[in-house]
């Protein structure tokens, strides 16, 4: 039977200091302090992974990852991973809370591709800069680890500095689209994170963005070479994994929550998406 998935608060991490927003560990030091950090969890905050040395695999909503030195990974409040690491395994996690970079950045946290998007993958493979994040990791691990005056404000700046360097790298990794265009992108896939329960037609979202239904699906095209509703039903799906995975709720209850008043027409659409019924899918998982 299906278990609820954790959600890890950064309160429940060995050595948090009470009322900080923010939290750094060596990731071979978190694996032997934290019993089950491997197995499927989610957490309320923001995490930035660098490996230094080492293999695996990770998994994150359904997508595995082949681990490997120079790698950073990006996970953003309630997305589901897991891990399979190797003994060897040697790197860094970064926790910090929305509010903490907010503070001083304002909305810039929500403008980097490895952020808030499902079609992007949280995956930045280093190829040209290793040296650079290695230093960035290390000063940062130093600068938390030995509480000197003004921490976090100087904490907080090679946060920055991570986060900015790597959106260099993985925009050039990206095909040259226009940036209004892309910005259009992601104001909807912020919408569709906070409303794809209740808002189900494209013609909402549109009119919250001051656009025309044609026109958010010609953006849609353009970037993604998807729909704009083929962005909604796979967010969907994605939700819909997550509860059969994780929860021992029936396919009809899963169905509810995800707004089908008919569970056949939600079996219907998941399979049409999946090419598995619910029940199928839930199967594979547990075989």
């Amino acid at each position: 039977m299906s278990t609820p998935v954790p959600v890890y608060k950064l309160q429940e991490f060995p050595r948090h200091e009470p009322n900080a927003l923010f939290y750094m560990t060596r990731l071979e030091k978190l694996v032997q302090e934290f019993k089950g950090i491997d197995k499927p969890h989610s957490h309320t905050f923001y995490l930035v992974m660098w490996i230094i040395n080492g293999s695996g695999t990770h998994t994150i909503d359904f997508k595995t990852y082949s681990i490997a030195p120079n790698q950073l990974y990006f996970l953003t409040p309630g997305q589901v991973h897991s891990w399979q690491l190797s003994n060897d395994i040697e790197g860094f996690n970064l926790f910090f809370e929305a509010n903490f970079f907010r503070s001083r950045f304002g909305n810039r946290l929500f403008h980097y591709p490895f952020f808030h998007s499902h079609q992007h993958q949280p995956l930045l493979e280093v190829e040209s800069s290793p040296a650079l994040f290695r230093d960035l990791f290390r000063y940062a691990w130093e600068e938390y680890d030995a509480h000197w005056p003004n921490r976090s404000e100087v904490f907080l700046s090679y946060v920055h500095l991570m986060l900015e360097t790597a959106n260099r790298l993985y925009t050039e990794k990206q095909t040259e689209t226009d940036t209004n265009l892309f910005d259009k992108i992601r104001q909807y896939e912020e919408l569709l994170e906070a409303q794809f329960l209740t808002v189900r037609e494209v013609a909402e979202y549109a009119e919250q963005m001051h656009l025309t239904p044609n026109y958010l699906n010609h953006i849609c095209k353009k970037v993604l070479g998807k729909t704009a509703s083929q962005l909604l039903h796979e967010r969907l799906i994605i939700e819909a994994r997550r509860l059969l995975t994780h929860t021992a709720r029936s396919v009809k209850e899963i169905g509810f929550l995800l707004g089908f008043e008919d569970p056949s027409y939600f079996v219907r659409f998941f399979k049409k998406h999946t090419r598995q019924t619910p029940a199928e899918f839930r199967q594979t998982i547990s075989a």
